[in-house]
């Protein structure tokens, strides 16, 4: 569980003021490019509130059994910065804290970008992308934070946003992947 508070409490560093994303020379062009854009989305973006709900698993993917053991509701809080681009796009930063399949605690910090269609109204918007994130599960590799990257899909109205990410099956072995994670946002 150590190195799960380390990784909320790097996480959480992630979502300070601007000054916390201070660049070197270490970082490389590429990683201060990248450094920028947080920088960027975090200064000009607008607070948000996240709220982790629903874990659907696959039922195709796992047993009845399995199922039964699962923990469908996701039960957390997220907070995060989301900037509309000039394009009408939206890129966000976020940490997130929610029970996860198995009952224990996971971590989530990371970024997302989305490309938004508009296709009524301007307050309804439909939103395909993706996330990059670093999290930590005590099932996978005993809480040792790793990277993911994830679709992102999303539809929104005012200052509501319902979102979902597809953890997608890696291998042919049954109880495991094809689960649709869903969580609220609301801007304030």
């Amino acid at each position: 569980m150590r190195i799960a508070t380390i990784a909320v409490l790097l996480g959480a560093a992630a979502l300070c003021p601007s000054h916390a994303f201070a660049m070197t020379d270490a970082l490389g062009s590429w990683g201060q490019a990248a450094a920028q854009q947080l920088r960027k989305t975090y200064d000009e973006g607008s607070p948000e509130w996240l709220i982790p709900g629903y874990s659907w698993h696959d039922p195709h993917t796992y047993t009845a059994t399995k199922r039964a053991q699962l923990n469908d509701w996701a039960i957390g809080l997220g907070w995060g910065h989301t900037r509309v681009d000039s394009h009408g796009n939206i890129e966000q930063v976020y940490g997130l804290m929610f029970s996860d399949s198995h009952h224990d605690a996971e971590p989530v910090v990371g970024y997302a970008k989305q490309w938004i269609w508009r296709p009524f109204t301007p307050n309804l918007r439909l939103g395909m992308g993706y996330t990059v994130a670093v999290t930590s599960r005590a099932d996978i590799a005993k809480n040792i934070p790793f990277p993911i990257a994830l679709p992102l899909l999303s539809i929104g109205y005012r200052r509501f946003t319902l979102s979902g990410v597809l953890i997608p099956r890696f291998n042919g072995s049954p109880n495991n992947g094809n689960v649709v994670f869903l969580f609220g946002g609301l801007k304030y």
